[in-house]
């Protein structure tokens, strides 16, 4: 992804003020010396739900509609873009320049994508889908892109 130059180019028109690079790196480190990795992603997961609650879609018809209406918060805050793809038994969630290298560095801790896996489930549940259906981060592709799973 490093050597796609629209990767490059979309980061170049993200830059952010150091001061919160320095921030969110000791954050992150204050969090990962006090906390186990499993309450780092409950804590990440809470968080995303929370922000979720500032960022409500609006009411959405179909899947497109919910991919462009996620998309165009993402647009407004620098956080990437995702796709969304039914499959047979879930629906995939893709979530592409995420700012977490860029803010935490080359190797980001994996704890970081179940911030945005809590806010996916919190959409979800605000537009209806009821708790029977789970939002799980999946890991992170050789090209960087946070790939969850939206089902039973």
């Amino acid at each position: 992804m490093s050597n796609d130059p629209r990767y490059t180019a979309y980061l170049e028109s993200q830059r952010r003020a150091a001061q919160w690079t320095v921030f969110l790196r000791a954050v992150a480190q204050a969090l990962q010396s006090r906390l186990d990795v499993d309450e780092l992603r409950q804590t990440m997961r809470a968080a995303g739900m929370q922000a979720a609650q500032e960022l409500a879609l609006p009411e959405c018809e179909t899947l497109a509609d919910i991919e462009a209406a996620a998309n165009r918060h993402w647009s407004q805050m620098g956080w990437g873009c995702v796709a969304l793809s039914e499959q047979p038994d879930c629906l995939r969630i893709s979530h592409a320049y995420a700012p977490f290298a860029e803010a935490f560095g080359a190797e980001p801790p994996d704890w970081l994508g179940s911030f945005l896996e809590g806010v996916y489930q919190q959409w979800f549940l605000l537009l209806g889908a009821g708790n029977a259906l789970l939002v799980r981060f999946e890991g992170r592709d050789e090209k960087g892109i946070l790939n969850y799973r939206f089902g039973r």
